[in-house]
């Protein structure tokens, strides 16, 4: 009986490599200018064509390889990283396995030319699917220069998973990007289709290249933190609590440089904030750690993309810490949650400046503060003064005409009162109802502009100050693309290039919203779905995002005619029960259970 286990033949064995290590277009940038990057480059020049479906060329001035070495840099495994099991605990280069270049060969078209300082002369390699089909001499200045063509030409079936060109090239933005931020010294150039899309000179520091890289608008909302425990330092760059984004796309953490993933280091950065973000925003961040390679594994993902840390709780705590004391350095931690060590004193010596600047009848002698911690600011007025800055007692109004209306349907909701201006407290048939007055607002918007939409006919109102939104290279790319399509949903930009867009009217239903936010909120809808250049198919997403903005907020008092109004706006839509996202508008208790928690029943 014939065996049914086979040695797999290498060109299959690379294909498989290929598909862990080479997802899109965007892996084989990456994983290029993390060679360049390790050879020492100082300028990265990178060509795109066709999203890279076509072309890939990156360009550097680094050491450049020899003949020997660059023939054998193509073979699995080939590295000049590491020697022994022993270098893998102590990873201080970007690449290390030798896996990239084999893996890229397999599925592609490669032609590369190189050059050491001092050289007589060049070398080019060619090579197809993974074959070396031509090496020869040839004039190359000191470098690397690499073009991959036709990537997954023989997978078909990959690149058929491929999605539309301004994805897949935001997606090598974002990979550029990422390597920018963490290299500032270095130089970087990218075209596509052979237009300068991004020229990044050599920066003096992170905020330098934030600027460059995302805009004027969210460089001026980030702060510097930095900290240090025993040999690991956390530092970098995050943003005010005010400043938030729809998506998790501005939050990038780097370990010794390297970009990665790890949930510890996103919970540390949530956790730092605490209660001041509001629900479904997200900080923003870029989180540098330095440590010692030994005392982490970077050898758990096949892209590199993942860490697992030896200590893991204890750089998860040091990284709380460190950007909790940022905030606080900066005076942003949200009233209500002092830290345990410096909230009494913050107190204290607020109320001793307060203090200092009153007169005090006999004030001769020294001010015993202590009593005024526990005093309000009118206690320091005279008594006569005191009463008229007192708000009036509190007095029930209880709406009696009200009351007396027939409840005419069972859906119907008579408004009472609201609690801390953020719910309406309302009167059924069958007992109460509490109402979330910013969902409720939430459907009613998103309904108005579902039909509005719906027939083609979407009131704007175009603003007498038209709002600009300075963008990154990636979010400006993939703006460009849907401007047509932001058009039809009563939204008109303009791009004015070099990353600033100019909006100049918006749905008459959203005047008085953030326009600002809400271009990036729906920008991040689109990156999030990848759905690039069908933002129609976005449709109900797009509206949610864009009825949130001038929805009624929570904290803001509403009279009873305001909640009366929306109630009824509220029962006259179609799905009254639940906002555009998915949660409840009301909630109901019948009289039944009233009773019962009451011990009635």
């Amino acid at each position: 009986m014939s065996s049914i286990i086979k040695i797999l033949p290498d060109h299959v064995v690379n294909k498989i490599a290929a598909g862990e290590v080479v997802e899109r277009p965007a892996s084989v940038v990456k994983e290029l200018i993390e060679n360049s990057i390790d050879a020492g480059a100082t300028e990265i020049f990178i060509d795109i064509e066709q999203a890279g479906k076509r072309l890939i060329r990156i360009i550097d001035n680094g050491g450049g390889m020899s003949k020997e070495d660059a023939e054998a840099c193509f073979l699995r495994h080939a590295t000049s990283k590491i020697r022994s099991d022993a270098d893998l605990e102590a990873i201080r280069t970007m690449g290390f396995r030798g896996e990239a270049l084999s893996s890229i060969a397999s599925v592609s078209r490669i032609r590369m030319l190189t050059a050491r300082q001092g050289d007589l002369s060049g070398l080019m390699i060619e090579l197809e699917g993974g074959t070396i089909k031509n090496v020869s001499e040839t004039a190359a200045t000191k470098g690397t220069s690499i073009e991959i063509s036709h990537l997954f030409y023989n997978t078909p079936a990959r690149l058929k998973f491929l999605k539309s060109p301004a994805t897949e090239f935001s997606h090598i933005l974002t990979a550029v990007s990422r390597q920018a931020m963490a290299h500032p010294h270095i130089r970087f150039r990218i075209t596509h289709d052979k237009k300068p899309v991004l020229e990044l000179p050599s920066s003096q520091g992170f905020t330098e290249r934030v600027f460059q890289l995302y805009g004027g608008e969210l460089a001026e909302n980030l702060i510097q933190f930095s900290g240090k425990r025993d040999v690991v330092g956390v530092y970098g760059l995050i943003g005010r609590p005010a400043y938030t984004r729809a998506d998790r796309s501005c939050q990038d953490f780097y370990v010794n440089n390297r970009a990665v993933k790890n949930p510890s280091l996103t919970h540390a950065l949530y956790g730092a904030y605490g209660d001041m973000l509001m629900r479904g925003r997200h900080p923003v961040g870029f989180i540098f750690i330095d440590m010692d390679p030994a005392l982490v594994d970077v050898n758990v993902h096949p892209a590199k993309a993942e860490v697992r840390f030896r200590n893991q709780s204890q750089i998860h705590d040091l990284v709380w810490e460190v950007l909790r004391e940022g905030l606080r350095n900066e005076r942003l931690l949200a009233a209500g949650v002092p830290d345990a060590e410096t909230g009494a004193g913050d107190v204290r010596e607020a109320a001793e400046d307060y203090v200092a600047g009153q007169s005090f009848a006999g004030g001769a002698g020294p001010v015993n503060y202590a009593p005024l911690l526990r005093r309000r600011k009118t206690d320091l007025l005279p008594a006569d003064h005191q009463q008229e800055l007192l708000p009036p007692p509190f007095q029930e109004v209880v709406p009696e005409r009200r009351m007396q209306k027939p409840l005419l349907s069972e859906q119907y909701l008579y408004p009472v009162s609201q609690i801390h201006d953020s719910f309406i407290i309302a009167q059924s048939r069958e007992g109460m109802a509490i109402v979330d007055q910013h969902a409720a607002h939430e459907r009613v918007l998103f309904e108005k502009l579902q039909d509005q939409h719906g027939a083609g006919e979407v009131p704007v109102q175009n603003l007498l100050i038209p709002a600009q939104v300075d963008l990154g290279p990636a979010e400006a790319s993939l703006l460009s693309e849907q401007l047509g399509e932001l058009d039809r949903f009563g939204l008109r930009v303009e791009d004015f290039g070099g990353g600033t867009f100019v909006i100049k009217s918006v749905p008459s239903l959203l005047v008085g919203a953030d326009y600002k936010r809400l271009l990036l909120d729906i920008l991040d809808e689109v990156k999030v779905h990848g759905r690039s250049g069908k933002i129609d198919e976005l449709r109900k997403d797009v509206l949610s995002v864009m009825a949130c903005h001038p929805a009624i907020k929570i904290n803001r008092r509403l009279d009873i005619k305001e909640m009366e109004i929306l109630l009824a706006d509220l029962f006259s839509c179609r799905m009254p029960h639940t906002c555009p996202h998915g949660r409840p508008t009301v909630v109901r208790f019948s009289m039944e259970e009233i009773k019962k928690m009451f011990k009635r029943i």
